[in-house]
């Protein structure tokens, strides 16, 4: 059931939403907005696109994680986006989550159900494991996440509020910023927008509130 709040902030209208790798915060933000959500697996894939990618807060700065990918002709669907485990990019990531968030105040209670899946799960299609990662946040964030799916590529879709712009990066960030504490912040200053890990990790519990304020 829908807290007070959410409903005063959910969207009548259908939504479409591009299927990313742990998304962004404001991608979060659009699906926390609406109740009848279609992800879109028929989109072409993209270069440089947050479909196989996605920014987390380094130490460094910001610090990008890209998943190999097999493309395999001109304008493939993004449900037909294999991964590539040509590279050890599973270890890589976890890697750089333990280097990023090792300090957070909530790694250490989400960080047994993210590390199963860098260890020992190989899923053929690149959709497969975005959603799988989302249903990982989902269910941390006790969000009940059931998702349906376009059954078609179409350029533009009528009567609906179309999303997927929320996977090219430096877009126009849609809705407000979420401002909350990061590792290195006082280091770098805030970062803002980055994958929902990140919030996730630094603010745990609270991170449904944020996103619904």
């Amino acid at each position: 059931m829908q807290s007070s709040l959410q409903n005063k902030l959910t969207v009548t209208l259908p939504a479409i939403l591009p299927v990313t790798y742990l998304p962004t915060i404001s991608l979060m933000c659009a699906m926390l907005s609406h109740e009848d959500i279609k992800w879109d697996i028929h989109e072409h894939y993209h270069k440089q696109f947050f479909y196989n990618r996605c920014v987390i807060y380094g130490p460094n700065g910001a610090q990008k994680l890209t998943i190999p990918i097999h493309k395999k002709y001109e304008k493939t669907a993004l449900k037909d986006i294999e991964i590539g485990y040509e590279t050890d990019w599973q270890r890589i990531h976890w890697c750089s989550f333990e280097a990023a968030y090792r300090r957070s105040p909530y790694f250490e209670y989400y960080e047994d159900a993210f590390r199963p899946l860098y260890l020992d799960y190989t899923p053929t299609h690149l959709v497969e494991w975005n959603i799988k990662m989302l249903e990982v946040v989902c269910k941390l964030m006790e969000i009940d996440f059931k998702p349906v799916f376009t059954a078609e590529y179409l350029k533009k879709h009528p009567d609906v509020q179309d999303y997927r712009n929320l996977a090219i990066p430096n877009e126009n960030v849609q809705g407000k910023e979420v401002k909350y504490l990061q590792v290195f912040e006082e280091k770098q200053g805030f970062i803002p927008n980055l994958s929902i890990i990140d919030l996730l990790f630094c603010e745990g519990p609270h991170v449904k509130t944020l996103l619904l304020s």
